[in-house]
């Protein structure tokens, strides 16, 4: 008896093993497609939500002139003022020269051309960068 019992547990442990691995093995398989329309119209809104928000980011930018670029530091636009929704008065600074120019949706006019140079320092107008306005209500702040 002492040499068929443990023969007979190897056997039941063995069976037992070989159910389980088997249960195991069906329980791994894949019973629905990875890629169903859900998660492919999910990818889809989330990729044209992106589109959506750098559109909207470089509209912004160019609505604001914060998107200005420079050649090579002798052309570069100093100011600008809107004149209504597609006029713009414009003063560029070329060179050593500066030229106030119209601009609208079919022409750009040359307006005046500056004697003497403007003045473009912020130390004197009540126009300030972001920073400097974040500065000063800091120190407003930390005052009271």
């Amino acid at each position: 008896m002492k040499v068929l019992f443990p023969g007979v547990l190897t056997l039941f442990s063995n069976l037992a093993f070989a159910a389980d691995n088997v249960e195991h093995t069906t329980s791994k398989l894949l019973t629905t497609p990875p890629v169903t329309t859900g998660v492919l119209l999910e990818t889809l809104l989330g990729l044209f939500l992106v589109l959506i928000c750098i559109a909207f980011l470089a509209w912004l930018l160019r609505r604001t002139g914060r998107f200005n670029a420079t050649a090579n530091g002798q052309m570069k636009i100093i100011a600008g003022l809107s004149m209504g929704p597609r006029e713009r008065v414009i003063l560029l600074q070329v060179g050593g020269k500066q030229i106030l120019v119209g601009v609208t949706a079919q022409q750009i006019q040359t307006l005046h051309v500056l004697e003497q140079n403007i003045d473009t320092s912020n130390s004197d107008n009540n126009s300030s960068t972001f920073s400097e306005k974040f500065q000063q209500i800091m120190q407003q702040r930390s005052q009271s």
